[in-house]
């Protein structure tokens, strides 16, 4: 069900870790889930929405792909009616990054089990990665990935008490550590350096913040730079 050149789903799909149990929260129209279980990915998923129309939607393309008995739908707001009994993995895809903060903050299991999360924010990346790194969650992977006009990022991270967090600058809350030596990933750096430059411009006609504004730029300029390299 998903298409061939949905990048952002199937880079979902990707940094997945196989078996156990899946959850697809804001699941849409299921088609996540039901490649999930037809990819051999996961040996069962939890498809869930806090909407009933596009839960309806789900369900009917889950019976219409036979897999009414590896895929439960459940209304819910996040993960507030989730059963975290033996999940390994949760997507959270498709929102605004601090909605992402806001469902991973509510389920405390995550960090308890420490349950592999993908994570695809749309917008707000630099308020979820701060989150990330400031509530104990390592950042393992990112993968970059265009879809119709935008290039966005999805990011790997498990829980880990251990783990040192990454030095919260610009350029890491907007870039991450998306590597740059691809071509989605020289776009995704990219286009986060020019929205770095527009708020860098945009203040720098305010005497009391220059300095703030010079921080965008050269925060701009380092992506940029990172782009052109082809390192993360």
């Amino acid at each position: 069900m998903i298409a061939v050149n949905d990048r952002r789903l199937l880079a979902c799909a990707e940094l997945c870790v196989r078996g156990g149990i899946a959850v697809d929260v804001g699941t849409d129209h299921g088609s996540l889930a039901v490649y999930l279980i037809e990819h051999g990915i996961c040996g069962h998923v939890i498809a869930c929405d806090i909407n009933e129309k596009p839960l309806a939607s789900a369900v009917k393309n889950i019976t219409a792909a036979g897999l009414n008995d590896k895929i439960d739908t459940v209304l819910s707001d996040g993960l507030d009616n989730v059963d975290s009994a033996g999940v390994t993995n949760v997507i959270i895809a498709g929102m605004g990054g601090e909605l992402i903060a806001d469902i991973i903050s509510r389920a405390q299991w995550l960090k308890e089990n420490k349950v592999n999360l993908v994570l695809q924010p749309m917008t707000k990346w630099d308020h979820l990665r701060r989150y990330l790194a400031e509530n104990n969650f390592t950042v393992i992977d990112e993968i970059p990935c265009a879809d119709v006009k935008f290039t966005y990022s999805v990011i790997r991270a498990v829980c880990s008490e251990s783990s040192k967090a990454p030095k919260l600058s610009l350029e890491y809350l907007f870039g991450g550590t998306v590597n740059g030596s691809t071509e989605e990933g020289r776009a995704y750096l990219l286009r986060q350096a020019k929205r770095l430059e527009a708020v860098g411009e945009g203040i720098s006609h305010d005497p009391l913040k220059a300095d703030e504004a010079e921080k965008y730029i050269k925060a701009a300029r380092s992506l940029t730079e990172r782009a052109g390299r082809g390192d993360s």
